[in-house]
């Protein structure tokens, strides 16, 4: 039923969600990122496996993004509501 509303199964929509946090709390400690606590608070396994996701969804390392384009995620501040 979740895919049929959604486009999506629930694991790949919470995958989306979480890399969106993470945008989110990059955007917010833009001169200050502390990786560690975004690991921690966005509930990856582990450093790498955050890296991983993160190539996953933008081709680049955490870091390296930063270099390219500012990270920027509105899900957090401008959350979606269904009007239906």
């Amino acid at each position: 039923m979740f895919r049929s509303h959604i486009g999506m199964n629930p694991k790949e929509y919470s995958r989306i969600v979480r890399f969106q946090k993470t945008l989110w709390l990059m955007q917010r400690h833009e001169h200050s990122v502390d990786y560690a606590e975004i690991v921690y608070s966005c509930g990856y396994a582990d450093q790498s496996h955050f890296i991983r996701e993160f190539k996953l969804f933008t081709a680049h390392t955490p870091t390296s993004l930063l270099t390219v384009t500012k990270p920027y995620s509105d899900l957090f501040s401008n959350p979606f509501y269904s009007t239906s």
